[in-house]
């Protein structure tokens, strides 16, 4: 019989290897090593429906922290960053994250133990898929959120991932574990081999049919020609002469134009521009940005720091900031995406709504006011503020349609209800800017490339992708990689990108799978309770 501490750490292991880019690069070369991920959490499963009903509590937590321990430092140490100038605090979240985390990729397994102390290892292995479904759902619901390790990612390079554009990436996750369930089913003999074979093969097949037979007959506007501008700066450097950086992508994207005088909107990273040139002192840094605006002719997305100082008639947030000067004048700064035009006033903006916990904002801190100035670190990106609405920002072409750019920033694409809404809202392209040059030389850029890929599948939206030193790229609206700039390297990347307006079922119904797992995990979980109170209760009968 499996050791139930090496299962553990072999689930760990297999899911590790089948997650994008983890733990090496050199899986690269290996697109279909993801197709682990449909035995990986086998091993786990058998041993806690063979051997859970002996353990204690402490033995549960013990063993199932093994298994997402494993799997969570081999896809995700790179978070602390490890480089030389990385702030303490950053570093010391990685290590937090890295040791706290996996209590929770656990919570579903805690569940399963305890279903399983109290019925059959066919019930607890039937119900696995939806319980594991709907804590990965949830883990995405809420501001302390980090839905980075979906399993349903590992499926990104194999034609199994063509299926999002019905079921999401949380429902990839379903497939996943429904796969390994009847495999551990299977090894078990609870289920003849023939029997979970055609399971299997019942929901495999049409999804892999799906993948190597898409109809690529997609609707499709008119192509606008995009120059994704890559300076690759210093991410801490960039703070101390922020106008040094804004000079940078203008003299790259004024060479970019030169070259290719077609290109109709450009677009810069993640807080290109370091802070509020909308307000204050800054007007004229932004009256200068505007001619040239206007004498080059082309459009702008840009992130920049956005000040919003509230009024007395505004509702304001309990976490928004005091004036040092005057304590009874509230602000907020916001890290945002705007779109120039050339010769309109008009401003479009989107306020980043999903921030990194604890590293952009204290989750919870409308309730947490108290705690905010704790989690403050050293180059000035802490304490955003929170955006409250998700509109997509228009572009408007000489004799064009108005092309709809979803703006996202960094993290905001790990969550797919996010894009969701920016796409019911009218989205016609996905546009994310980001930063991840913290973790240059890690796995950590390829793998957020590798979801904007899986939210282009969802939507059945083309991404255009701007980063500070990487990646920057365009993927098709089939999640393939059409052309990117290499990774810490200063460049444009010029391209034609063609909009496209038909919603995907996905985009129309959300995450209902996920949300149907739980309502029948919780009432698969209070049934025999509740079947137990009925057979109980005395009726008694009345003559009429």
């Amino acid at each position: 019989m499996m050791n139930p501490l090496f299962a553990a750490a072999i689930s760990g292991l297999l899911m590790a290897l089948a997650y994008p880019f983890a733990p090496v690069t050199a899986k690269q070369s290996l697109p279909l090593m993801g197709l682990l991920s449909l035995c990986g959490l086998a091993p786990f499963m058998i041993v806690v429906v063979t051997r859970a009903q002996e353990w204690s509590r402490l033995q549960t937590i013990s063993i199932t922290y093994v298994c997402w321990f494993v799997y969570h430092a081999l896809t995700n140490w790179w978070v602390g960053s490890w480089q030389e100038q990385t702030d303490p605090y950053l570093l010391a979240s990685g290590i937090a994250l890295a040791l706290g985390h996996p209590f929770f990729l656990s919570l579903p397994w805690y569940w399963l133990v305890y279903v399983r102390k109290r019925r059959t290892a066919q019930g607890t292995l039937m119900i696995a898929p939806l319980v594991i479904t709907a804590f990965e759902w949830l883990h995405g619901q809420t501001d302390a959120s980090y839905p980075w390790l979906s399993f349903g990612y590992s499926l990104i390079d194999t034609p199994l991932a063509q299926s999002a554009e019905f079921i999401g990436v949380y429902g990839l996750g379903f497939i996943i574990c429904f796969v390994n369930a009847c495999i551990a089913s299977m090894i078990i003999g609870m289920v003849s081999k023939r029997h979970a074979l055609c399971a299997v093969a019942l929901i495999l097949i049409p999804m892999v049919t799906v993948g190597l037979f898409k109809d690529k007959r997609v609707e499709r506007m008119p192509p606008i020609r995009v120059g994704l501008v890559q300076t690759n700066e210093n991410p801490w450097d960039k703070w101390t002469d922020p106008r040094v950086q804004v000079q940078r992508h203008r003299d790259m994207s004024e060479k970019a134009i030169q070259g290719d005088p077609a290109i109709d909107l450009l677009v810069w990273p993640e807080t290109a521009i370091p802070f509020a040139i909308l307000t204050g002192p800054n007007v004229s840094d932004m009256e200068r940005l505007r001619r040239w605006i206007d004498t080059s002719g082309v459009h702008l997305v840009t992130g920049f720091s956005d000040l919003v100082v509230y009024g007395d008639s505004q509702s304001v947030p309990p976490s928004a900031q005091r004036s040092r000067l005057d304590p009874t004048l509230r602000y907020d700064s916001f890290n945002a995406a705007m779109l120039l035009s050339p010769n309109s006033s008009t401003i479009p903006i989107h306020r980043k709504s999903c921030l990194t916990p604890f590293a952009e904002r204290l989750p919870f801190a409308d309730q947490l006011t108290f705690a905010m100035s704790w989690f403050e670190w050293g180059v000035g990106i802490s304490s955003w503020g929170k955006g409250r609405t998700r509109n997509p920002l228009p572009l408007r072409l000489p004799n064009r349609h108005v092309v709809n750019l979803g703006a996202v920033i960094c993290i905001e694409s790990i969550y797919p209800e996010m894009v969701s809404e920016v796409v019911e809202n009218g989205a016609n392209v996905i546009c994310i800017i980001t930063n991840d040059a913290w973790y240059n030389g890690t796995p950590g850029p390829e793998q957020h490339f590798a979801i904007a890929r899986m939210r282009a599948i969802e939507q059945r939206r083309p991404v255009v992708r701007c980063g500070l030193s990487g990646i920057t790229g365009v993927i098709d609206e089939w999640g393939q990689e059409v052309g990117r700039v290499e990774p810490m390297t200063a460049d444009v990347y010029v391209g034609d990108v063609a909009p496209t307006s038909k919603r995907t079922v996905y985009s129309h119904t959300g995450d209902v799978l996920p949300k149907a797992c739980w309502l029948v995990a919780i009432t698969a979980l209070l049934w025999p309770p509740i079947r137990r109170l009925l057979r109980n209760m005395h009726v008694r009968k009345t003559s009429p």
